[in-house]
This record gives C-alpha cells, sequence and structure tokens, in this order.
C-alpha cells in the first residue's frame, strides 16, 4: 500500500531507538496500530521498530537519532513510504554510479552536473538519490560511500546500498560485471543493461521483419577482407568500433579512382584525413588505425545535410512509472564542419525536427510521416533490444534520414546525453529526460501509487 502523500521524516531524540512515532493520518491510511511491528527499509538496510501513534495534523514520521544513523538517512526531508506486509519502506533509494573523482566540488567530473540534477529530482519525488562509485561499496554492512546533492552543495557520505542503480559510468570490463551481478544477488535493480554493442544491434534488428529495413548493410571486420568487400559493394563505408561511443574512433573509407583512397578517422575529438594509392596501403593504414581492436563496417548512407554538414536525429526513449516506453523528445543532431559524425560531443550543434525538415522536404504530409515514423521506429527498436537483453530503461536512439526520406537506424545508447535539448531550447524537455528514469526507478522498486 503506497500513501498518497509524502511523509516529512525529522529526528526526535526524546523517542526510544526501538520505537517509530507516526501521525495519526499516516497510521489511519496504512491501517497501522499503537504497539504493532514493522520493519522499516531504507534501500538494502532495515530495522525492526514499534509503532507509536501522535494526534498530530499531517503526514509526519519522528526517529531517533540513532535509527536515522542506524539506516544513513538523511532527515527534515519528505519522503515517499510504502507498507507491504508490516515491512514500511521508504524512497525508493536510487544510486547514481558513476566514478568518484577528486574535485569535491565536481566529484563526478563531467557527469557531475547530471547527477546533481538527479538528486535534486530525486528529492522532489520523495526519493533517497546519490552518487555512488562502485568501488567504494561495503557488501558486509550493506552501504557505499557517495556524495548527494542537497542544500546548495554536495555532501559526502555513507548510504544505504540502492533499491534501484542508475549505471552512468563508463567502459566495460570482468571486473565491472563482477560488482554488477553481486549487487543484483543483493536485490539491487539496475535501470539499464551494462552494455549493448554495435554488431548485437545489427544482429537483433536485422533479423527483425518489422525494423530490417531501416538497418544499414553490415559486417564485422575482423579482417580487411570485409572491408574491403563492402567498399567494392558501396564505394564508401564507415568503420566503427562495437563498443564505442560518442563519434570516437570512427574512421569513413572512400574509394577514388585507379583503386585509390580517401579515409578520415576520429581519435577523441580531432578529425585526420589520410590518402592511400592501393589496396595494399590502405590496409596498412588502417591496420595501424584500427590497432586489432573490435570493429564494423557499414555502408554509408547519404544522410541529410545542413550547410555541408552531416546530421541525423537523436531521439530519448525512456520508460515512465508504469514502465511503458515513450518518445520524451527528439532533434537533429548536426556535426561540426568537416566532420564525419553529427555528435554534440565533438562540437555539433542541434536544430528541431521541423526546421531541418522543412528545407529538404517542403510537403507537409512528408514532414509529418517522418517525425511520426521516428517515433515509431525509436520506440520499436528500444522493444527489440529489451527482448534480447533484458530490462532496459531508457535508450538514445539515433536515427539518419537520408535525400529521398527513408529511414536508417544509425546506434542506440545505453547512456545517452541530453545537451541537444539545451541547445535547442527546449528546456522542458532536458527536464522530463532527467525525470524519467527516476520515474522508472520508482516503478521498479513498487513505489508507483496504483491508478
Amino acid at each position: 500500500m503506497m500513501l498518497t502523500s509524502l511523509v516529512m521524516v525529522s529526528r526526535n531524540s526524546h523517542l526510544s531507538d526501538t520505537s517509530l512515532r507516526l501521525s495519526k493520518a499516516i497510521a489511519q491510511e496504512l491501517n497501522l496500530t499503537e504497539g504493532s511491528m514493522v520493519d522499516l527499509v531504507v534501500g538494502k538496510l532495515a530495522t525492526r521498530l514499534k509503532i507509536a501513534i501522535v494526534s498530530r495534523a499531517g503526514n509526519i514520521m519522528q526517529l531517533n537519532p540513532a535509527v536515522l544513523n542506524r539506516l544513513h538517512l538523511p532527515s527534515a526531508r519528505r519522503y515517499a513510504v510504502k507498507l507491504e506486509e508490516q515491512r514500511l519502506s521508504i524512497g525508493p533509494v536510487v544510486g547514481i554510479m558513476h566514478d568518484i573523482m577528486y574535485d569535491t566540488n565536481r566529484p563526478f567530473g563531467g557527469q557531475s552536473f547530471f547527477i546533481k540534477e538527479l538528486c535534486i529530482e530525486g528529492m522532489k519525488l520523495g526519493q533517497l538519490c546519490f552518487g555512488f562509485d562502485p568501488h567504494r561499496i561495503n557488501y558486509t554492512e550493506k552501504t557505499a560511500a557517495g556524495y548527494i546533492y542537497t542544500n546548495g552543495s554536495w555532501r559526502r557520505g555513507i548510504f544505504p546500498l540502492p533499491d534501484v542503480i542508475y549505471p552512468r559510468n563508463g567502459g566495460y570490463s570482468p571486473d565491472k560485471v563482477k560488482m554488477r551481478n553481486r549487487l543484483q544477488a543483493m536485490g539491487c535493480v539496475f535501470i539499464n543493461p551494462p552494455l549493448i554493442g554495435k554488431w548485437q544491434t545489427y544482429q537483433i534488428l536485422s533479423e527483425s521483419p518489422e525494423l530490417g529495413q531501416y538497418v544499414p548493410d553490415t559486417s564485422r571486420a575482423n579482417t580487411f577482407r570485409q572491408v574491403d568487400h563492402m567498399l567494392s559493394k558501396y564505394g564508401s563505408v564507415y568503420i566503427k568500433p562495437i563498443n564505442g561511443s560518442q563519434g570516437r574512433d570512427i574512421i569513413r573509407v572512400n574509394r577514388g579512382r585507379n583503386s585509390s583512397y580517401r579515409y578520415q578517422y576520429k581519435v577523441k575529438y580531432e578529425v585526420y584525413s589520410g590518402y592511400a594509392p592501393n589496396r595494399a596501403n590502405l590496409r596498412h593504414n588502417l591496420g595501424r588505425i584500427m590497432r586489432h581492436h573490435q570493429y564494423i563496417v557499414q555502408q554509408k548512407i547519404d544522410l541529410l545535410r545542413v550547410n555541408g554538414s552531416i546530421c541525423d536525429v537523436r531521439a530519448m526513449v525512456q520508460k515512465d512509472d508504469n514502465g511503458e516506453w515513450s518518445v520524451t523528445g527528439k532533434a537533429f543532431r548536426i556535426g561540426r564542419k568537416g566532420s564525419i559524425t553529427s555528435n554534440i560531443s565533438c562540437g555539433g550543434s542541434g536544430s528541431k525536427m521541423v526546421g531541418v525538415l522543412r528545407r529538404r522536404f517542403p510537403d507537409v504530409q512528408i514532414q509529418e510521416r517522418i517525425i511520426k515514423e521516428v517515433d515509431y521506429l525509436a520506440v520499436e527498436v528500444a522493444k527489440a533490444l529489451e527482448k534480447e537483453t533484458g530490462s532496459i530503461g531508457e535508450l538514445g536512439i539515433d536515427i539518419g534520414i537520408d535525400n529521398k526520406g527513408k529511414l536508417w537506424l544509425i546506434e542506440a545508447n545505453l547512456k545517452p546525453a541530453r545537451r541537444i535539448f539545451v541547445l535547442i531550447g527546449e528546456s522542458d524537455t532536458r527536464r522530463m529526460t532527467v525525470r524519467k528514469p527516476l520515474l522508472y526507478a520508482r516503478h521498479l522498486a513498487g513505489f508507483t501509487i496504483e491508478r
């Protein structure tokens, strides 16, 4: 049973450390009686307490400071509360997983502002929301060291292991998978899986009768032979790292006359150009760039351009507090002049959908068809990937549109950025993209009020 309103939790040093004082309104709504026993649950911590009812107005819960410390629960805050089989749960507790840096003003580096927004939004929803480092977990005590943003600043502290974990840390390693499995075994639920590689994405979607038409022809680039075959077939290809992000380490190759080749590749945020007079030279140069990492090779699509710059659509698809998919927002990403990708992190810009479509497709019906098809494709891709990889809470779906108005699936991102919505002046959309993962966390933890 969920309370319909948030509860103010405060400390009362005059209470016994075995008591939980509730206002009469809460007790009546939850059918709790004086002297009954409940387990007060905060994340993965719990303590047994006796109910004491006080005739005070409002939704109030009071605890001895020792109990608050035992549960690592910040007080003087409003929380959501639910009761299930004499377990009175507060929250939910949501942990944002990211490596902690040494700067106390920006403890999570470039993700600090986003995690700050999550903490603020989580407080509005009655959640205990904090950022933590997976290397700073005390599995015996069921706690994690991390930071919470409160009263205008970061505060370091120890927090209960969360009900729900929102993974925002980069990289993928056996060590991180092991940590994740251990946390799941303790009952922590993750909003997103650890990884969906580009090759796995292609395999899943290309086998779908409905979605296969949207997927560019793709092969593993285990040897130069696959690259050479795709170049012979299409003339221009993209070579992408299977587990890359933000457009890093992508290579574009164009076949020229007399079996010569021109190629461009990205290292971090810089684009470099090269020339190969023949296949043997191209093979040598690509081998030096790719350094035996895992890549795919994909046909190049003639995407729409804005002032000569490549562009595609970023659609943010997220689940809500009912666990249902929808498109929260979408916009065109326009690459930096001369760039081979449209990534905002590499100096790209943004534009609203209609603005770009109107330039290329004057027919309003075509514009509306493309916008509806983008929504359809983004949601169906999310559903198809989730069916094969396990529960997913959000994805950034990148969709290309060619000069004939056909849609192409470019990529699906598990840790999508939100900056594009600021660039196009849709601050409300960006705010909703921050709120949605917390709404879904509420659903995962069973804190959703039945409608």
